[in-house]
């Protein structure tokens, strides 16, 4: 009998959410998003990586590491705890001029950290 009431509730739980903040007048919650979001820079992968790791610690982050992931073309994350938030940055190399950068805020994602950490990059890029 729990189990059931437990799957229902995991279940139920981001519709009622959703349809709560919705009925409020706020749109969903930013609780409710998932995934990461990705951006396009027209830059290399070396300044963008750089720029990313500055702008970590413009927002207070503490990075925990950093890793490089395949040999050719090279991307790196850079794994940072902003309090107890983690934080995932994915820098990848899309063409010679061109780098893509995923963000994850948080385990469930957080759009204003997201965006946040958007603008001040493009800003440490020179392009904003």
């Amino acid at each position: 009998m729990n189990k059931r009431l437990l799957l229902i509730m995991m279940v139920l739980s981001p519709i009622l959410l959703t349809a709560c903040s919705m009925a409020s007048g706020g749109g969903p919650l930013a609780t409710v998003y998932t995934g990461q979001s990705t951006h396009y820079y027209p830059t290399a992968f070396q300044p963008t990586f750089a720029a990313a790791t500055r702008v970590l610690g413009q927002m207070h982050c503490v990075i925990l590491h950093t890793e490089s992931v395949g040999t050719s073309p090279q991307s790196g994350i850079i794994h940072a705890r902003n309090g107890h938030m983690l934080v995932d940055v994915t820098i990848m190399p899309k063409g010679p001029q061109v780098t893509a950068v995923a963000t994850r805020f948080g385990l469930l994602g957080s759009v204003q950290d997201d965006q946040h950490f958007h603008i001040l990059l493009k800003a440490a890029l020179g392009l904003g």
